[in-house]
């Protein structure tokens, strides 16, 4: 099944994408979230409900679409190599750091500000560097509790297209302090539209992903793209690994991480800044999978300024000292 929420003069509604593009609209369904819970059965019956019976029929284009699901936590990894090694290779390194290749590398962003796949999306205060993060995102449909990777696969609901805005200049400088990133990634994520339940690909299942386009646009012109079977780690690992020892909720999302050609930073290292310039107020990025359709937002300009609380500091001093 592939869904959406919609908003109606009822309200929100969850509504059903048909293979004609299509959506059949419930008349009461406003959250996938009740129907978690299980092996995907109780979403499977809510799909045919509505097909059964619909509300209303729309054109996809047509909707005002929302963020398919409101999640409780993120999580968000780096599973993808071929994006992450001109930036090591910059460094001097002909591969990356051998834990990367161990074991999963992630951490939490902030699920409040996550928005849906037509909104704007802000740019931080002191923000000049702001880049977008074409990345696939699994939705929790139970919560899993030191699952192994054969396991966790039973516990994701859907697939929905995640965006990872970055603003890359104040991410990098708080990292110089040895932790995050933080401020750098927590004021805005975008999700959806569409919520596609694992069954729907399972036939372009292939290596550690699925055998799906991935492809960023900004104003118009193609960026980057890639597909999701060149990750190096798989989804069931990602939620294995947050599991252990843990435990990661239903309605949690956890994130790929950016693809190969998924965001500014990437394409600024593989050609030039000139040639791939960071997002300014007005740009309008299209971020798109195969099956799960577009997120299209356009960039606004920041209301607030550079955070009032930064130090002053005499260095100069602080060394003689």
């Amino acid at each position: 099944m592939r869904f959406v929420k919609a908003q109606t003069p009822n309200g929100p509604r969850i509504g059903v994408v048909r293979d004609d593009d299509v959506v059949d609209l419930a008349a009461t369904a406003t959250a996938l979230e009740p129907y978690f819970g299980d092996d995907g059965e109780a979403l499977h019956g809510l799909g045919e409900e509505i097909l059964a019976n619909p509300a209303s029929e729309h054109d996809f284009e047509s909707l005002q679409l929302l963020k398919p699901v409101e999640p409780v936590a993120m999580r968000d990894f780096m599973i993808f190599e071929e994006h992450v090694l001109p930036a090591w290779r910059m460094q001097g390194m002909e591969r990356g750091p051998d834990v990367w290749y161990e074991q999963p590398i992630g951490y939490f962003s902030n699920a409040a500000t996550i928005r849906g796949p037509r909104d704007a999306i802000e740019i931080p205060g002191g923000c000049v560097n702001m880049d977008f993060e074409l990345e696939v995102a699994a939705v929790m449909g139970r919560d899993a509790v030191s699952v192994t990777p054969e396991q966790a696969a039973g516990y994701v609901a859907g697939f929905v297209i995640l965006s990872d805005w970055s603003a890359r200049d104040l991410q990098f400088r708080e990292m110089d302090g040895r932790l995050g990133p933080f401020k750098g990634k927590d004021f805005g994520s975008s999700l959806g539209p569409v919520f596609v339940t694992p069954d729907e690909i399972e036939s372009r299942r292939q290596g550690n992903g699925y055998d799906l386009q991935m492809t960023s646009t900004v104003n118009g012109r193609r960026y980057g793209g890639d597909r999701w079977t060149s990750a190096y780690w798989s989804m069931e690992e990602l939620i294995s690994y947050s599991s252990w020892s843990s435990r990661v909720e239903a309605g949690s999302i956890v994130g790929s991480g950016t693809c190969q050609g998924g965001c500014i930073l990437e394409l600024s290292i593989r050609n030039s800044q000139n040639e791939y310039p960071w997002l300014v107020p007005g740009d309008q990025v299209t971020l798109s999978v195969e099956t799960m359709g577009e997120i299209r937002a356009s960039v606004a300009t920041s209301a607030q300024d550079v955070w009032p609380g930064k130090k002053v500091v005499d260095f100069t001093a602080m060394a003689s000292a």
